[in-house]
């Protein structure tokens, strides 16, 4: 049976974003030296890097992040995975936990951010000698043109998951806002295209390739104090047959919410 490798990240780091704000006014209140963000959300596939995580079934997925005022982070991200006995153990993963930290800021007052940090990839339960957890690392950036945001970056594995030896990610990131008029609604249209690699000979990621290509194209409505709605289209440039519907085109709804 071909054994077939996770490709997955945070949905919310891989996007890159940089969060900026604007100048304090003279009786402005000082920064807070630390602050508390987080998000849950619930989908109807868990998908990154275009394979489903879950066998196209629902997650639910949540997370928290401490913020510094100097743009340093820590946080946690759970997920439910659904991978299933690999080696006949007896033993199959229901969960990721993932604990992530880095640094993120402006280039002084220009429009270019950068994103740089590091990711390990937990999976309480994995059966015994499959070698499900790994780390990246990361190093981001991304230019606000206003009317357009774009980014990239280099992610790399040292061992990616199931011990398959060195890997790399290289995301192309674009969102662009649509104006609403509103103050109560925000639409946006993103997508990404992603270049993901095996350095090491011998592994694949379908039994076959040694790299491919993944895309998304998808619109995100918020609305304000309450909750987002993303809908996106996946897909790779990989066979469907050889990842066994792994990797195939599929749509994923998202309903979060910012805590």
């Amino acid at each position: 049976m071909i054994k077939f490798t996770k490709a997955l990240a945070l949905a919310g780091l891989a996007a890159g974003l940089i969060a900026t704000s604007a100048p304090a006014m003279a009786d402005d209140a000082p920064a807070k030296e630390f602050t508390l963000s987080g998000s849950i959300a619930v989908t109807n596939d868990y998908v990154f890097r275009g394979f489903t995580q879950t066998k196209e079934d629902p997650a639910i997925q949540g997370g928290l992040t401490l913020n510094h005022k100097s743009g340093a982070y820590i946080g946690i991200w759970g997920s439910n995975v659904e991978f299933g006995d690999q080696n006949g153990s007896g033993n199959s993963t229901s969960m990721e936990l993932d604990v992530f930290g880095g640094m993120s800021g402006k280039f002084g007052n220009s429009i270019f951010g950068y994103d740089v940090g590091a990711i390990f990839y937990s999976y309480p339960g994995d059966p015994t000698g499959q070698h499900f957890n790994y780390w990246e690392f990361y190093g981001k950036v991304n230019a606000d043109f206003g009317f357009v945001t774009v980014g990239t970056g280099f992610v790399y594995s040292p061992n990616f998951f199931g011990d398959t030896g060195d890997a790399i990610n290289v995301p192309l990131d674009v969102s662009v806002p649509i104006p609403l008029g509103s103050d109560k609604f925000s639409l946006s249209i993103s997508g990404e295209l992603g270049y993901n690699k095996y350095t090491q000979t011998g592994a694949t990621w379908d039994g076959i390739h040694d790299d491919y290509l993944n895309w998304n194209i998808g619109a995100t409505l918020s609305i304000t104090d309450w909750f987002d709605i993303d809908v996106r289209y996946h897909d790779t440039n990989l066979d469907s047959v050889f990842c066994k519907n792994l990797c195939d085109g599929r749509v994923t709804v998202m309903v979060s919410r910012s805590l």
